[in-house]
C-alpha cells in the first residue's frame, strides 16, 4: 500500500533547497501545478545565483560553488522536461 505523505505547499515553493533533494524532483510532484513548479525552480535558481553572486564579493563559499554549479544544471533539466511534457500532451 502506498505511503500518504504530506507537503507544506508554501515552504516548498518558497524554500524549495529545504523540501526537495534534487530539482528534478519537483517536475514528478503532484501537489504543484505546472506553473507553481516553474516558478519555484526559477526561485531555486535565483537563490543560487545570489548565492554565486555573494562568494563572487568576497563572502566565503566552502566550497559550495560547484555544488551550485550542479544545482543550476539540474533546474534547467527540470524546466526542460517539464516543458517537454507539455508539448507531449498537445
Amino acid at each position: 500500500m502506498p505511503t500518504l505523505r504530506t507537503l507544506d505547499r508554501d515552504v516548498a515553493k518558497q524554500h524549495p533547497e529545504n523540501v526537495f533533494e534534487s530539482p528534478l524532483e519537483i517536475v514528478n510532484e503532484v501537489l504543484l501545478t505546472k506553473g507553481e513548479k516553474l516558478a519555484t525552480l526559477e526561485r531555486w535558481r535565483s537563490s543560487v545565483l545570489g548565492q554565486l553572486d555573494a562568494s563572487i564579493e568576497g563572502m566565503p563559499t566552502r566550497g559550495y560553488s560547484n555544488r551550485q554549479l550542479v544545482v543550476l544544471e539540474a533546474i534547467e533539466e527540470a524546466k526542460y522536461r517539464l516543458n517537454s511534457q507539455e508539448q507531449e500532451t498537445d
